[in-house]
């Protein structure tokens, strides 16, 4: 137990979940952070990295995610990286789902106490990946869900592409969690500030956007954009 006063508590190490639709930049994105990176690439997207310069190295497990475990253990007893990335956990997701549906009895698709113990083992890769000593970044696709509001009104809400609570649960350990959305000018940036139409925020810095090369650094406050595309 650590009885910390505030004083002493102090900024260290932090966590991101970044998501948006294909082809708006999370990969890319991975490949511009500011320091030895590692990327966890389920997505199978890392070529958008091929020939780029940075000091990142990129780990593909196995089909059947076998080696998720050890990858976790060899990282926690010495990781010499700045940053490990999962890319993205909604494959991740996915494929657990998979592996365990072809050992089920629903004809080789999931079972509905697949989905609850996918759910376990997502937040708690997420939880080890988090306590390592380096920041963690985390990808996700992006997926609308329908909300009625207290009046009746039904509108959807743009949020990370994972099922059941299991986004409410990893928006809720990382400290980051961004949306990457293309402003009127057409640039790509990060939105960290929750809106009625979107999931997000930066719990530690209060930021409203930012642009990728300063997800991990913190420059003045930019302006908040006029508008986004969507």
């Amino acid at each position: 137990m650590q009885i910390l006063k505030m004083s002493d508590i102090k900024t260290g190490n932090q966590s991101a979940l970044i998501y948006a639709r294909p082809g708006m930049g999370k990969t890319t994105l991975l490949g511009m952070l500011p320091g030895k990176t590692l990327i966890v690439d389920v997505d199978r997207g890392s070529e958008v990295l091929a020939g780029k310069a940075g000091d990142v190295d990129v780990c593909r497990l196995n089909e059947d995610l076998s080696d998720l475990p050890q990858l976790c253990q060899m990282l926690e007893k010495n990781c010499p990286y700045e940053f490990v990335c999962i890319d993205s956990l909604s494959e991740l997701e996915k494929s657990m789902l998979t592996v365990l549906g072809r050992t089920g009895k629903n004809g080789g698709a999931p079972e509905l106490g697949h989905y609850n113990q996918t759910q376990f083992k997502i937040a708690d890769y997420v939880r080890r990946i988090r306590a390592l000593p380096c920041n963690t970044v985390f990808t996700a696709w992006e997926e609308p869900k329908e909300v009625t509001g207290s009046d009746g009104t039904k509108y959807q809400v743009f949020r990370p592409a994972l099922s059941g609570k299991t986004s409410d649960i990893i928006c809720g350990l990382c400290d980051t969690v961004g949306r990457i959305v293309i402003t009127p000018d057409n640039q790509r940036i990060i939105q960290l500030t929750a809106t009625n139409y979107s999931v997000a925020k930066d719990r530690i810095h209060k930021r409203e956007y930012c642009t990728f090369d300063q997800l991990f650094t913190i420059p003045e406050q930019p302006k908040a954009p006029k508008g986004e595309k969507k």
